[in-house]
């Protein structure tokens, strides 16, 4: 995307989904980018694959639940550039799992790695964007940061607060400008990985998932609405409609939410 030519860009959770698909779409055009992801191996794997004499692509292991991990992940990130361009936000985990059977260990994880993780990430690299000319961070929120929905709600909780963060953010003076990006059903791993009440991984993909927007065009249309500096950024098809009637008609919305199947 010509918008991204000469930039440098972080991107979080690139080692699968959305993230991937936003580095193979920013490595269309000369720039130079930064992946991160806990799986060294597949960081390798993108870098060797898309790096070419005009791209750039360094891969720094981070794990955002660990906060000595996101301090050597930012000095090895300094010792290699002198600033960042676009932070994009993208790593984290989601949730299938009523509340009451939700082990607390499990809404610590979600928002360590949803919230808590990305804003301390975001903050290590506050000082390399702000040495950026027009700066830009990209915040992968959800439409559950918008409205609660069944088996969400440690997932929901987290990407309400991110929301909230990075809204507050959009308002003050000074700061990158910020894009808040809210998927719905993106066909990826996401469901696979989410947490079950104990801690374990879902180990399935929903049906919801499987058959929603793919993660390349997601990914296209991310990188294009915020090269225009949108402030908010809706992907998806349905789970959109549902966003408007739970903020024009709260009744409808919970007795839609309470019957419409979660996964």
């Amino acid at each position: 995307m010509a918008h991204y030519s000469g930039k440098t860009v972080f991107v979080t959770g690139a080692s699968s989904g959305i993230g991937e698909a936003m580095v193979r779409n920013l490595a269309s055009s000369p720039c130079t980018i930064f992946i991160g992801a806990r799986s060294t191996d597949k960081l390798e794997s993108l870098k060797n694959e898309l790096e070419t004499n005009h791209v750039k692509i360094h891969a720094i292991p981070m794990d955002l639940s660990d906060s000595k991990s996101l301090v050597n992940a930012f000095n090895e990130l300094s010792r290699r550039t002198d600033r960042l361009d676009l932070l994009i936000n993208n790593g984290g985990i989601s949730q299938r799992g009523l509340a009451k059977d939700t082990e607390f260990s499990v809404v610590n994880r979600i928002m360590q790695v949803n919230f808590l993780g990305t804003i301390e990430w975001t903050t290590h690299c506050m000082p390399l964007l702000l040495k950026a000319n027009k700066a830009h961070i990209i915040a992968i929120s959800s439409v559950v940061g918008e409205y609660g929905f069944p088996l969400r709600s440690a997932y929901a909780a987290s990407k309400h607060a991110l929301k909230g963060y990075f809204q507050s953010m959009q308002l003050e003076p000074d700061s990158p400008s910020v894009s808040i990006v809210s998927p719905g059903r993106i066909t990826t791993n996401i469901s696979i990985n989410a947490l079950n009440s104990d801690g374990k991984k879902h180990g399935e993909m929903d049906a919801g998932q499987a058959g929603g927007v793919s993660a390349e065009k997601a990914a296209e249309k991310i990188l294009r609405r915020a090269a225009q500096r949108k402030n908010n950024i809706f992907i998806g098809s349905g789970e959109i409609v549902l966003l408007y009637i739970s903020r024009y008609l709260p009744p409808l919305y919970r007795r839609i939410a309470k019957n419409i199947s979660p996964n």
